[in-house]
């Protein structure tokens, strides 16, 4: 076999959020890629779409988004991979997937073969691993019991590389696979044409998540694999990858960095090099290092809790506000009085969001004083819609009229906004595996059946277009440049993170872990934070009030600039008490650390 030399386009970090067609047309007829390829899974949004059978985006979008990717993989003879369809990959949204090809074709009169990637696992075969031993926790979550697997509305399970593998080997146009590991697609594609397995994962987990990693941040990216190393390059002329920005994706939504676990094996980065190339917008990367393990593939389930009913209002007098938490307080125990089983297990729950106090970061809020005005939202989970309205209705107007020490105003507590005052929000969530289970050598195949149809139009295709860019666009193209971006300019005296910082930002590492970046612009500034030792776990346990067994890494990342942590979520992702599901605000403690003056002590 040759060294293989190819291009892999990806036009977004997730099917259905729209791309730009003149960025994806230049990289289909510019860079000629042998695949596109695109995932569609995330925790992200919490349990609810795994509960609700709910698709991430609508049939609107994915069909947009499809309609170029199908007709660049008809005219063009480019293979389409697309990962975790759906959103939770889930056997029903695979083939509501397929339907939207197959629409598609209708459509336009084209024709495919079109292979589909499914989960076989049955729940007698998980709790047989559970009473083998066989079953561990993926993170800081309890042992799975067969308990929590009878109870799960749906399970499913992270594919590795092997089925898209299994599938290529049938030539398919399309392969439309189940819940995957978000990078088992990208390297699926590379592991058949002969690419170093630690270069294709960590292909795969850059490109997984489309332009994130360029400067601005991006949508559609090109990727050239050669057998022990890649290239990237935005399809945005006016974007660029540096070193710094591609060895920084893998702190993205991370536990660490530089230890990547997947199905198989682990990605290693110690050893990786980011290289940037003459023409200022590609980056080269090697040296990363595949190392097996023994194979273990992630489960992922959901449980019902009840349904949930909510309301929001606000608070003004300054009298009620320096004792709202009495005040809420008095105002649960009369409606426990009313609903006795309020408050008693985790499907009957009443909690109280103080926007303005605490709603955002709750325990993990180091500053909690409340402001001139407040806003309260209510939220009641009960095992039925009925109950949790009722419960609702009556902790809104108890908040409405409750009396409180020195009350002044008597016609009213609380500012309601909407009519009607109560929102049913549905039904309501939580994550109840979230596991790895061990296979025997062969099941990470044969786990995922492959399905092939084809898939035709009645009428004749239209003829390919000769360009789907103007003059103009590919003018731009040639000569547009990414504009530059100044270094942070940073004073020599003490200065707050927001200052000498380019990026402090949190988010989700998956629904039980809470991940804090910060990172820098200049091995200048990286160096005087990281000698000043600022960011110690005793630190981090009083910017968060969190113990030292809640925190789970701190370290610094010499080849992004970067210093990382991520903590143990102390409440459910999605679910009852939800404060922030994507765990973007969880930062703002960080900006204020002071980074003492060049030359201190």
């Amino acid at each position: 076999m040759a060294d293989p030399d190819f291009t892999i386009l990806t036009p977004n970090a997730m099917l259905g959020y729209g791309y730009r067609e003149d960025h994806f047309w230049y990289g289909v007829e510019h860079y000629k890629p042998a695949a596109i390829i695109v995932d569609s899974g995330s925790t992200d949004a919490g349990p609810y779409k795994l509960g609700m059978n709910r698709m991430t985006c609508s049939r609107e979008s994915y069909i947009r988004d499809l309609s170029s990717i199908l007709e660049a993989c008809f005219h063009h003879k480019i293979k389409v991979l697309i990962g975790s369809a759906g959103g939770d990959g889930s056997n029903e949204h695979v083939a509501e997937m397929c339907s939207f090809v197959e629409a598609i074709a209708r459509d336009k009169g084209y024709r495919f073969k079109v292979a589909t990637i499914t989960n076989a696992l049955t729940r007698p075969f998980i709790k047989q691993r559970i009473v083998d031993g066989k079953c561990s926790p993926c993170g800081p979550v309890q042992d799975l019991t067969e308990s929590d697997v009878d109870k799960a509305v749906d399970i499913v399970a992270q594919m590795g590389a092997e089925p898209f593998i299994e599938a290529l080997k049938l030539d398919p146009d399309v392969i439309v696979g189940g819940r995957a590991y978000d990078p088992a697609a990208f390297a699926a594609f590379c592991l058949v044409r002969g690419v170093e397995p630690g270069v294709a994962w960590h292909m795969g987990k850059i490109l997984e998540c489309g332009g994130i990693c360029a400067v601005p941040k991006g949508r559609s990216m090109i990727a050239r694999m050669r057998k022990d190393s890649f290239e990237l390059t935005p399809l945005s002329p006016l974007e660029k990858c540096t070193p710094v920005s591609v060895a920084a994706h893998t702190l993205y939504e991370k536990t660490r960095p530089d230890r990547l676990p997947g199905p198989g094996g682990v990605l290693h980065l110690d050893t990786a090099r980011y290289e940037a190339l003459a023409d200022g917008r590609t980056v080269r990367v090697s040296g990363a290092r595949f190392v097996p393990t023994p194979y273990q593939i992630k489960l992922e389930g959901v449980e019902r809790l009840g349904h949930r009913t909510i309301f929001i209002g606000g608070i003004r007098d300054p009298i009620l506000i320096a004792q709202i938490d009495s005040f809420l307080e008095a105002v649960r125990v009369y409606i426990q009085n009313l609903f006795p089983e309020l408050d008693k297990t985790e499907n009957c729950k009443l909690i109280y969001h103080v926007y303005g106090r605490n709603a955002v970061m709750g325990p993990l809020e180091p500053t909690p004083a409340p402001g001139h005005e407040i806003a309260v939202m209510g939220e009641v989970v009960a095992p039925t819609k009925a109950l949790s309205f009722a419960i609702a209705n009556n902790v809104r107007t108890s908040i409405l009229h409750f009396p409180y020490a020195g009350q002044l105003a008597t016609t009213g507590n609380f500012a309601s906004p909407l009519s009607p005052q109560e929102q049913d929000a549905g039904e309501v969530f939580k994550f109840s595996v979230y596991h790895l289970i061990d296979l025997q050598p062969g099941e990470e195949a044969s786990l995922f059946p492959i399905a092939v149809r084809s898939v035709a139009g009645d009428k004749p295709a239209p003829s390919a277009a000769a360009t789907h860019l103007t003059a103009a666009q590919w003018t731009a193209f040639a000569t547009e440049k990414p504009v530059p971006i100044p270094e942070k300019q940073v004073s020599a005296g003490e200065v707050a993170m927001m200052d000498i910082a380019k990026v402090v930002r949190s988010k989700n590492s998956g629904p039980f872990e809470l991940t804090l970046d910060i990172m820098f612009d200049s091995d200048a500034s990286y160096r005087r934070v990281k000698a000043a030792d600022l960011l110690t776990n005793d630190v981090i346990k009083g910017l968060y009030h969190v113990a030292d067994d809640d925190i789970i890494t701190n370290m610094y990342f010499d080849p992004a600039l970067a210093w990382k942590c991520t903590i143990k979520r102390p409440w459910a992702q999605g679910s009852i008490g939800e404060r922030d599901t994507l765990g973007t605000q969880q930062h703002a403690p960080l900006l204020t650390v002071k980074v003492p003056a060049i030359g201190s002590a």
